[in-house]
């Protein structure tokens, strides 16, 4: 199994994070055979010759790193957002539940939406990092999945070209998974050795703007609407 490792840098509060988050992935007992930075924010001056960076003039909706997730020549993709960091069996144990369930999206968070609500994100049930394995709608933060799994998500975002676009990424690629593939979403269970370090989040993030609840909302609600009361 080849493995590409993909974190969007967009924040230059979090600029400090990356040299951390580089060093651990390429430190653990599974190592990714290439790590991407792609860097959409020229004020980042981050380098390293360890891995590969892709600067961009123009600001993109993190949705661009599973677009270029799907074009890597990998098998799997691991997403880590900036203000995360594996330990030291992160990976290995995403690949042990990857060989046990290779058509899911797999994380260390998650959501349940709750099918009965108007607002089936603000009043789901939250899935935290855990000892236990939980099927979930969304997977939050962490994604690890094989690079077949992201094209729905990509298909579903662009056939509701009138629905919100921020803050949804992780809701396309999770959704378009359950609802063209028929495929789960695992939140997997986790240990000292296999969790997470949260990091500085600078402050900033995708998740503080006005309008992330009520989108994520609005997109999940429809989408339930459509593909789960037709089945």
């Amino acid at each position: 199994m080849t493995i590409t490792s993909i974190i969007l840098a967009h924040f230059k509060e979090r600029e400090g994070n990356l040299k951390r988050i580089v060093d651990d992935l390429l430190g653990g007992t599974v190592v990714p055979q290439e790590v991407i930075v792609f860097i959409d924010n020229p004020s980042i001056t981050f380098t390293d010759d360890r891995v590969t960076i892709i600067r961009s003039t123009h600001s993109f909706l993190p949705i661009i790193r599973f677009a270029i997730g799907s074009v890597c020549d990998t098998d799997y993709c691991f997403f880590i957002d900036d203000d995360l960091s594996v330990k030291s069996k992160t990976l290995e144990n995403m690949v042990k539940y990857a060989n046990l369930y290779p058509r899911a999206i797999l994380g260390l968070e998650g959501s349940i939406l709750r099918s009965d609500s108007p607002t089936p994100y603000s009043h789901d049930t939250p899935i935290g990092r855990g000892s236990i394995l939980v099927k979930v709608d969304v997977v939050i933060r962490t994604y690890f999945c094989s690079r077949e799994s992201i094209f729905p998500g990509l298909v579903l975002k662009t056939m509701f070209p009138y629905l919100p676009k921020i803050s949804l990424d992780d809701v396309y690629l999770c959704l378009g998974n359950k609802y063209f593939k028929n495929d789960s979403n695992y939140v997997i269970p986790v240990d000292e050795e296999t969790g997470l370090t949260e990091l500085s989040d600078g402050g900033v993030g995708q998740s503080l703007s006005d309008n992330h609840y009520s989108n994520r909302n609005k997109v999940c609600r429809f989408l339930m609407d459509k593909y789960e009361t037709n089945n």
